[in-house]
């Protein structure tokens, strides 16, 4: 059962539904209504609470936390390690495993962390409990004397980030700590990470809800590696439609469309296979939009393989998420 006293704010949490239709209520990334429409891959893994935050102040000093998953997926990419941090500042990580996970934190002195600096990025009385990668959430508590967040304690800006199982954080540690997390982090930005592992096919449903948000600042698009699934000319005009809407709805703001980086793909056709077409094609399309506001990344220079890949020589390693945040984030400022 979900409980959180009302002090308690959701971020990265839309909505909730029967996990996978027939199991308990379950925090969701995306509307419900739009979860149904989506492919199999992303209607699973909209379940998963990646980027999803319980933030608050706390009066006392310490809380109690319970927390239920029905589910964990990709293990082996650091699914379940939640991350509690204040303000800024790492306090813990803790395992939530599947069932239920219990937790009494205390705190340091706040105090101290204001000291740090003049113009933190997240207030240091901000209490955040960043929820695992991968875990499907369907019940939590928190106990303890909670007041809600004021509107200065977070980033003025927020960046929007839709993408694969790269951009959900498959291989960094916690949320925190995927290439979107420290691509927002370098641009003083709170992240909204709407990556879908297995499920970023740019389906016309979520096209159309993406150009219907307006609560973010710019857009970070990755486009590419999950479409491979896919039959080419619905790949292609699946993503021309993303492009052109996402743009025209947007025109405004910035939008950053990075090409697939390094993948199996590249290592076994030398750069000339379909993740290379899948780069020219998003490339080429925002070259003849000549909107003034989108741009190209080329995300195949992003990390160097050797020491940023797994072994399944897709997933970064915590290394390359590393590695991918600083290089999108100094791209993004070189180009605007």
């Amino acid at each position: 059962m979900i409980h959180l006293p009302e002090a308690v704010q959701l971020h990265n949490i839309v909505d909730q539904a029967p996990y996978l239709e027939s199991g308990p209520d379950t925090f969701l990334r995306i509307p419900k209504e739009l979860r149904i429409q989506l492919n199999s891959s992303a209607k699973q893994s909209a379940f998963h609470s990646a980027g999803c935050e319980l933030r608050f102040r706390l009066k006392g000093p310490s809380f109690k936390l319970r927390i239920e998953t029905c589910g964990i997926g990709a293990p082996q990419h650091g699914g379940g390690l939640a991350q509690l941090v204040v303000g800024d500042f790492s306090h813990t990580y803790f395992p939530v495993g599947l069932g239920v996970t219990k937790l009494e934190c205390t705190l340091p002195e706040h105090g101290h962390l204001s000291l740090v600096s003049e113009s933190p990025y997240f207030h240091p009385e901000l209490i955040r409990v960043l929820l695992p990668t991968h875990a499907a959430i369907c019940g939590i508590e928190i106990d303890g004397d909670l007041s809600a967040p004021l509107p200065g304690d977070v980033p003025k800006r927020r960046v929007l980030h839709y993408g694969s199982s790269i951009t959900q954080g498959s291989g960094s540690l916690t949320s925190r700590e995927s290439w979107a997390g420290i691509n927002a982090r370098n641009l003083e930005a709170d992240l909204i990470n709407l990556g879908f592992g297995g499920g970023c096919h740019c389906e016309p449903a979520m096209t159309d809800y993406l150009c219907s948000r307006d609560d973010f600042d710019m857009a970070v698009i990755e486009t590419g590696i999950n479409m491979e699934r896919l039959e080419p000319e619905l790949a292609n005009s699946n993503i021309q439609n993303l492009i052109k809407k996402f743009t025209m709805a947007h025109p405004k703001k910035p939008v950053f469309f990075v090409g697939v980086f390094p993948s199996h793909n590249d290592v076994t056709n030398n750069y000339a296979g379909r993740m290379q077409e899948f780069r020219e094609l998003v490339r080429n399309e925002i070259e003849a939009l000549d909107a003034p506001h989108a741009y190209f990344i080329e995300g195949r220079n992003a990390l160097d393989p050797r020491t940023g890949l797994t072994t399944d020589l897709t997933h970064p390693s915590p290394a390359g998420m590393i590695q991918i945040g600083e290089f999108v984030s100094a791209e993004i400022k070189r180009l605007s």
